[in-house]
């Protein structure tokens, strides 16, 4: 093979591997992985009461999120999220375990999974944009809307600050073990929080949270008396781990879409170059050589 052929062959090659990193291997790799899973400690200011009429207690609490993976099929995760709220001693505050069905590209909740067609993110999607997105995770029960708010820095990396209110969400479930729920009265909560993602990974670097749960009667729907008041925020342990899985979520995608791809394009212009260089000096007049501008004209 001709020196100036096969550099042209090099540099198309180098050319669709660059396309197909970026196009089709980036995304591929990008996907939530099959055995995802994920824990998360948050430390829980607290007064609650178990009836309408009891004394509120302040207390400090444990809460625990946690995501496991259980199958994944046709670029569809089944997760099991589970939320868990206990005192120092063991015993339960709140506590609920559900399967969502999970979009692996988009992180996407989808309809037919567990018991509630949910909607909205389970998970916040990669390249996050600064504008608004619906979540519903274990944290909450309902939907929620979170608002973009700023731009922050936390420990070096660069994220987007979310907001978001819910209200009248129906945590009956997660509160069945008070004496009087649901038997006598249902469980409600309004929340509010604020959410700090890292961009390009959609990692959660940061969480808070605070709301209030009420007592409803069944019957009229009324609001009766308020028995949980909550603030509660990542551990400073739980914060440095997620930092860290975004930093490198975040290298990990830069190289698939921009290190790789780019290394690649540049090596196949590199070598178009060179094919280039090579036609040009082929089609050039040799040195010595008469050319008709060079003979006298009578």
């Amino acid at each position: 093979m001709k020196p100036m052929s096969r550099y042209f062959i090099i540099a198309l090659a180098f050319l669709i591997l660059a396309a197909l990193m970026r196009f089709w291997i980036a995304p591929a790799l990008e996907l939530l992985p099959a055995d995802y899973s994920n824990a998360t400690a948050l430390s829980e200011e607290d007064k609650f009461r178990d009836s309408p009429t009891g004394d509120c207690q302040a207390s400090t609490l444990n809460t625990k999120r946690v995501d496991q993976t259980i199958k994944t099929s046709n670029q569809t995760a089944i997760i099991e999220g589970a939320l868990h709220v206990y005192y120092a001693t063991g015993a339960v505050n709140f506590e609920v375990t559900s399967l969502y069905g999970v979009d692996q590209r988009t992180r996407l909740n989808l309809a037919g999974y567990g018991s509630v067609n949910r909607t909205g993110q389970y998970l916040f999607p990669t390249h996050v944009q600064p504008t608004g997105y619906p979540v519903w995770d274990p944290f909450f029960v309902g939907l929620r809307q979170a608002a973009f708010d700023h731009i922050d820095i936390i420990d070096g990396i660069q994220v987007y600050v979310f907001t978001f209110n819910a209200a009248g969400m129906d945590e009956t479930t997660g509160y069945s073990y008070l004496p009087d729920v649901p038997e006598h009265y249902l469980a409600h909560t309004d929340g509010q929080g604020t959410i700090w993602v890292e961009p390009l990974s959609g990692f959660v670097a940061d969480y808070m949270d605070s709301g209030v749960s009420y007592f409803v009667d069944p019957s009229t729907g009324m609001r009766l008396a308020d028995f949980n008041k909550w603030d509660e925020r990542y551990t400073p342990e739980t914060r440095t781990a997620q930092i860290a899985l975004a930093r490198a979520a975040r290298l990990r995608i830069l190289a698939l879409e921009d290190w790789l791809p780019g290394g690649l394009l540049l090596a196949g212009l590199f070598f178009l170059g060179l094919f280039l260089f090579q036609r040009k000096k082929k089609v050039s007049p040799r040195a010595g050589t008469v050319t008709p501008s060079q003979v006298d004209r009578p």
